[in-house]
């Protein structure tokens, strides 16, 4: 899962309660982490757009996990102007990894950055009603006609 920490539309506050709630269902960061990892885009929009660096390949980490088994420990985004050039690379770390400076090299530049703790990420997120499943709809063919069922709580 990625989101924009800039996201006007889907606040990242949700993303984070959402990951923090699979997190506990599957018995701790570790469990989770086998099969599902977060990571949070500073300054990047909707799914693109804003201030941070927005472009990465997060399709190619999701197939080098499914087909050889190697889950993404961090990915390089990159801004790119209207031009095609990159004018800005940065490292993302699955939460609750951060990327910070720690090197006094250029802001614009991956190799400026190292994985760190956020400061934030032990604090659990209070969200108003539960991501249990029970809402959803099963739709499908039946006897030539398009029934939906209520999902299974």
């Amino acid at each position: 899962m990625w989101q924009g920490e800039a996201d006007p539309a889907v606040p990242p506050a949700g993303t984070i309660a959402y990951y923090q709630a699979v997190t506990k269902r599957m018995g701790g960061l570790a469990r989770t982490q086998e099969f599902g990892r977060l990571f949070m885009l500073p300054g990047v929009a909707h799914c693109s757009g804003g201030e941070g660096p927005d472009s990465f390949n997060g399709l190619g980490a999701a197939v080098d996990w499914v087909e050889s088994g190697q889950a993404p420990n961090s990915m390089i985004t990159s801004k790119v102007n209207s031009s095609g050039s990159v004018t800005a690379t940065r490292p993302v770390y699955p939460w609750p990894l951060m990327a910070v400076d720690t090197t006094g090299g250029p802001v614009d530049q991956a190799s400026s950055y190292t994985a760190q703790p956020r400061r934030s990420a032990d604090q659990t997120i209070s969200w108003l009603g539960t991501f249990r499943s029970g809402y959803e709809k099963t739709c499908g063919w039946s006897s030539g006609k398009w029934v939906c069922r209520k999902g299974k709580a």
